[in-house]
């Protein structure tokens, strides 16, 4: 057994080597950091409190807007400061869309990415491999038992 002085700092480097850079599986393309933040409007803390965009399941509200303000948005954004019956259902998707890239319903679907990321299944998940697995182990008792 190695001592604990040779396993310790191999385990430290080969966890710093392999551990994802986002938790909990998101892509790259959901993340938006400080960087991309540069004219985007504060609208709350944000998961930890920087200023950076992105989709989650777990906390659906962002840091910043999704997209920078425009003069396609400023004047509807002037009207939803007043009665939002008067906004029409365009202008309601128009201002969603400019504070979220995804509804949940898109963030939820399914992109079938999955199916690049796992090769067939190996042969010894088979039936008959298995079967033959079993017939071995008995033949190799047999002649355990033959010599003992």
């Amino acid at each position: 057994m190695l001592s604990r002085n040779l396993v310790l700092p191999r385990l430290a480097v080969r966890t710093l080597k392999t551990s994802a850079p986002f938790a909990s599986g998101h892509h790259l393309e959901h993340w938006w950091g400080p960087e991309k933040a540069a004219g985007r409007e504060l609208v709350g803390f944000g998961v930890n409190g920087d200023n950076n965009y992105s989709d989650r399941l777990d906390y659906w509200y962002p840091a910043i807007r999704f997209r920078k303000e425009d003069d396609v948005i400023a004047p509807i954004r002037k009207k939803e400061l007043a009665d939002w019956k008067n906004l029409t259902l365009e202008e309601k998707k128009m201002l969603y869309r400019y504070s979220f890239k995804q509804t949940l319903a898109e963030f939820e679907a399914p992109s079938g990415y999955w199916k690049a990321l796992f090769p067939p299944i190996p042969p010894t998940f088979q039936d008959e491999y298995k079967e033959a697995a079993v017939q071995r182990a008995l033949i190799l008792e047999k002649v355990f038992n033959l010599f003992n």
